[in-house]
């Protein structure tokens, strides 16, 4: 490891095909979404609209690769009216996905919308949270992920928040979140996770960052 050149930065617009090579390979969109053409609209979903979604965007290179990134979101200042916009924009596409019969487009509208509904009810809005968090399994164990959420956390300290949720699956990464300091908030039913993840749990998580010094 320590002959390895790390690097964490800035996320730039050059990043966004490897980052959502990386959200692909977390959730296997490819896998899990026919037909194709579903599966390139869920990838950007995820990936595209975590990017618009956030204010903070960072990213960790390891001899010249990206091998992981965090994007967050610092509460009270995000653009909502480009996520709206984009969120009709993937709506508009789905309808139009070819191969696809009306039952299963229906289907997929309403587990978006129960998803959200029941994220809600939970956890309300306007938060501070972790939108999109991935590192290459292969890059696993070497402390890039906790850097990343480090620099994240240390973000929004500057800015007073007191908590940072996240959603995640107890099937996936909430022994990571818990390991950290994070408190499990509570379990929510999610449609929209059964897509990617057939035997997972949609759960939310919380931090409490501790005041500055």
């Amino acid at each position: 490891m320590n002959n390895k050149r790390i690097l964490y930065r800035k996320y730039e617009n050059t990043d966004y095909e490897i980052c959502e090579s990386l959200v692909n390979g977390a959730w296997k969109f490819d896998d899990n979404f026919k037909p194709q053409e579903l599966a390139n609209i869920a990838k950007c979903m995820y990936t595209k609209g975590s990017v618009i979604g956030s204010n903070f965007r960072r990213v960790v290179e390891v001899d010249g690769n990206v091998v992981g990134f965090i994007f967050g979101k610092n509460e009270g200042s995000v653009n909502k009216l480009k996520s709206i916009l984009f969120g009709l924009d993937i709506m508009r596409r789905i309808m139009f996905v070819g191969g696809m019969q009306y039952a299963k487009k229906k289907k997929l509208y309403s587990a978006i919308n129960a998803h959200q509904i029941n994220r809600y009810k939970l956890v309300g809005e306007g938060k501070s949270e972790i939108v999109l968090f991935v590192v290459d399994p292969k890059h696993h164990g070497f402390g890039y992920g906790k850097q990343l959420l480090s620099d994240f956390i240390g973000f929004c300290r500057e800015s007073d928040v007191k908590s940072i949720i996240v959603e995640t699956n107890k099937a996936g990464a909430s022994s990571f979140y818990e390991g950290v300091g994070f408190k499990l908030i509570g379990d929510f039913d999610s449609p929209l996770h059964e897509y990617a993840s057939k035997d997972g749990q949609a759960c939310m998580y919380e931090y409490c960052c501790k005041p500055k010094i």
